[in-house]
């Protein structure tokens, strides 16, 4: 009979898999790993993920178990385990915003998970546009080069802008990682500084009555009104719109 799984017992199982995943010599899970290692970490955000959107967890507690378990291995971990080097050549870089793609993890690849990992190529001078969201969570570990990383609440969403608090402008490289909750850092936008790669997971579909699985709203920031109390008021744009003069 299934039993579903209560928050004790996945905070528990986290301990446990993080533990696993860094017992021996103080390297890496993955060196010459024969792929369990791999697979044990991509079960362990699957049930996490799927912890979340069941309602189980939090989400700030699925945040802080994706930073958890992703501390437990590195860039070149995570780089290898997709093949990395195919997939870079395989997308490239797109002439404005960004290139793409769905990864597969091991032999079976017809699995259905809980979350969608992907990959994200940014060249030079590119960006992922600032944007905001709705209905979703993610996490974004830089697997090469560096960005350039502004991060903002979402406190309030119009028809025509949303209202946003400035909470993060810094650089970042290879294995910095963050991520968005439902309000807090909601709004996010990478600049690279060079040719840059990011290893995302993506959780949508948290509210099953919403009327879309996910929303995202792209941001005009150049044109963002600065109100009293420090917020930012910030038009929104439509997806050409952004990355015409963002991409």
């Amino acid at each position: 009979m299934y039993h579903k799984p209560t928050r004790r017992s996945v905070i528990a199982q986290l301990g446990a898999i993080t533990s696993l995943l860094s017992v021996g010599t103080g390297h890496s899970a993955f060196a010459g790993s024969t792929g369990r290692e791999v697979d044990m970490l991509v079960s362990r955000i699957d049930e996490l993920s799927g912890s979340l959107r069941g309602e189980v967890l939090t989400l700030e507690e699925w945040r802080s178990g994706i930073y958890e378990l992703l501390s437990q291995v590195s860039e070149h971990d995570i780089m290898r385990a997709i093949d990395f080097d195919r997939l870079a050549s395989r997308i490239g870089f797109a002439e404005l915003g960004v290139s793409t793609t769905k990864i597969s993890f091991g032999s079976d690849e017809r699995r259905t998970l809980s979350f969608l990992p992907k990959l994200f190529a940014v060249d030079t001078g590119r960006s992922i546009i600032p944007h905001g969201h709705s209905n979703m969570v993610s996490a974004h570990l830089p697997l090469a080069g560096a960005f350039r990383l502004r991060q903002y609440d979402q406190v309030s969403r119009g028809e025509h802008a949303l209202t946003i608090r400035p909470t993060v402008d810094k650089l970042i490289g290879a294995g910095d990682l963050s991520s968005i909750g439902e309000d807090d850092d909601n709004v996010h936008w990478f600049i690279a500084e060079e040719p840059s790669y990011t290893f995302d997971v993506i959780v949508t579909g948290l509210d099953d009555e919403a009327e879309h699985q996910y929303e995202i709203f792209n941001l005009d920031m150049e044109a963002a009104e600065t109100k009293p109390n420090g917020l930012l008021s910030v038009p929104r744009l439509s997806v050409s719109e952004a990355l015409n003069k963002y991409g």
